[in-house]
C-alpha cells in the first residue's frame, strides 16, 4: 500500500465505523494474521487512524 492508500483507507474506516474503528481493525488483523504483508498494511492503517484522531482541527 502506498502512503496515500493507507491514509485514504484510514479515513474511510473512520467515516464508516466511527467509535467502533478499533474493533473493526482488530477484527481485520485477526483475519490476516498469517499474511505478514497484510498485517503490516493494517498496522500502518491503524497508525494512520491514530494520527487522524490525534490531529487538532485548524
Amino acid at each position: 500500500m502506498t502512503d496515500r492508500d493507507v491514509m485514504v483507507k484510514a479515513g474511510e474506516i473512520l467515516a464508516e465505523h466511527g467509535a467502533l474503528t478499533s474493533d473493526y481493525i482488530i477484527e481485520q488483523l485477526g483475519d490476516v494474521l498469517g499474511d505478514r504483508v497484510a498485517v503490516e498494511d493494517w498496522r500502518r492503517v491503524a497508525a494512520a487512524v491514530d494520527a487522524i484522531n490525534d490531529a487538532t482541527p485548524q
